[in-house]
């Protein structure tokens, strides 16, 4: 396209595309997204909240402008279990998204850029896809829901971590950390809307019992918790209220009744705290002030506390035991003798012959609900030494460079991770697996441009400010 054109259009399209980017716009999908949860109308949302991304992807060069509707849509998605053969009549709407897609890498075509993390995600890709060679029927891998989750999980996701890696780009009119920071906590307090929405929806039940109440989708808003929760804590450091909002984030996922929530939820909380008085000493004070109230709170309430949230706490024991009903240790008992049938290449992602322990829902794997266990399985010997080398090429991208953000963007890793060891987790392609990546996009962006303080620098600020704080205080004196 000719270069003039090119720049009248950005000229004409600039203050919309500061719209899109901007803090007006978040409000008006977030209340759209509440509006959307609050009257159960999901499938109006999804033609909503797609045309949106289609819109913003025709008009707005930067990539990141569509990852609040996209991160919103999947959250009021996850109400929707086992609703394959509802939204399959929807399947049209990949053909407008397709071709918005196309028409954005191909208008605001960029020069190709590959990450350091290419080889890493090139490796899982092969594994992903040799799971299961010479033990899988050959309908298993070309079958629709094989091609999801293999291709979604390898070659795919290559393709994705190539294009965001190309198409996201540290800007000087805003910082791209800043931007991801402000994105995940919103999608959090959406989570946070989602859960009263159906608390206040369900109150005479609630009132009735005095507990937390069933909800199928508890590990999949647990896990966009975990998502976000250290990135509020890292704002935190700036401003330190937002603590309170990364504690409310702990406190729904209580609300969920999500066993692993609970425990790796807690898992994670400890992290962001230890991390925080380990690295802001300027917000101990504060920090340490929400602490004592909170702990106070637990202790004084604690037999209201227990009575309500105590079956979460019940079932999570009962597990550990090895209850009888607990279907993940059975799957955990298969996945090694499947392994141990198939130790090179696995049993491959789509097997299904663990239905007698499991039976999916339609459009779904068989999982064996914990990450390694499903590498090992699924994908062999083969699949440990591309998983392995993966993870750790993931975290020496993020802590090659020991900025707070980056601190904060392993936190977040870590919490998926350790939701991985008891759902499918990582392996679902969207949203899941597809943040991870963008998350590794996004650092690498940041370290190059040297977008943020060393934990060594934020310090050394934090120790300047508190002195002129303490000159100031003894002047006046």
């Amino acid at each position: 396209m000719n270069s003039s054109l090119r720049e009248k259009l950005d000229v004409k399209l600039s203050p919309l595309r500061s719209f899109l980017m901007g803090k007006r716009f978040t409000i008006l999908i977030f209340i759209l997204a509440c509006v959307v949860t609050v009257f159960s109308i999901e499938t109006y949302g999804l033609m909503v909240f797609a045309g949106i991304i289609c819109f913003i992807l025709i008009v707005c060069e930067d990539l990141m402008a569509t990852t609040l509707p996209f991160l919103l849509l999947a959250m009021t998605l996850i109400k929707c279990y086992d609703s394959y053969s509802t939204f399959i009549g929807y399947v049209w709407l990949a053909v407008p998204v397709v071709a918005s897609l196309l028409f954005h890498f191909i208008f605001y075509r960029e020069k190709i850029k590959i990450g350091k993390c290419v080889w890493a995600i090139l490796a899982v890709s092969v594994a992903t896809t040799l799971g299961g060679v010479g033990f899988l029927p050959l309908e298993n891998y070309i079958s629709l829901v094989g091609f999801y989750y293999i291709f979604g999980c390898g070659f795919g996701m290559l393709l994705i971590y190539i294009l965001l890696s190309t198409y996201i780009k540290a800007h000087d009119d805003y910082s791209l950390s800043d931007k991801l920071t402000e994105i995940m906590i919103v999608a959090g307090l959406f989570g946070v809307f989602m859960i009263a929405a159906y608390y206040l929806k369900n109150i005479s039940t609630v009132m009735d019992t005095h507990s937390i109440i069933f909800m199928q989708w508890r590990n999949n808003l647990s896990t966009f918790f975990m998502f976000s929760m250290p990135f509020a804590f890292y704002k935190s450091t700036r401003h330190s209220y937002y603590a309170l909002i990364g504690f409310l984030f702990y406190g729904c996922i209580l609300l969920t009744g999500s066993r692993g929530g609970l425990f790796f939820g807690g898992v994670e909380l400890f992290i962001c705290i230890t991390l925080l008085f380990s690295i802001d000493k300027k917000h101990r004070v504060p920090y340490l002030a929400i602490i004592i109230a909170i702990a106070l709170t637990v202790i004084v309430y604690f037999q209201d506390f227990y009575s309500f949230f105590g079956q979460t706490f019940d079932r999570f024991i009962m597990g550990l035991r090895g209850n009888d009903k607990e279907v993940r240790l059975g799957l955990f008992a298969r996945a090694l003798y499947d392994f141990k049938s198939n130790p090179i290449f696995g049993t491959g992602l789509t097997y299904f012959g663990n239905r007698d322990v499991f039976h999916n829902a339609k459009f779904a794997l068989c999982w064996y609900h914990c990450e390694p266990l499903q590498i090992i399985a699924s994908f062999g010997i083969v699949g440990v030494i591309a998983y392995v080398y993966q993870g750790l090429t993931r975290l020496y991208i993020m802590l090659k460079r020991t900025t707070v953000f980056n601190i904060a963007v392993v936190g977040s890793y870590l919490g998926v991770e350790m939701m991985s060891l008891v759902n499918p987790g990582v392996f679902c392609p969207v949203p899941y697996l597809f943040l991870v990546t963008m998350f590794v996009v996004i650092v690498e962006k940041c370290n190059e441009k040297g977008e943020n303080e060393t934990i060594e620098l934020f310090r050394r600020k934090a120790r300047k400010a508190m002195k002129n704080e303490k000159q100031k205080v003894a002047s006046r004196g």
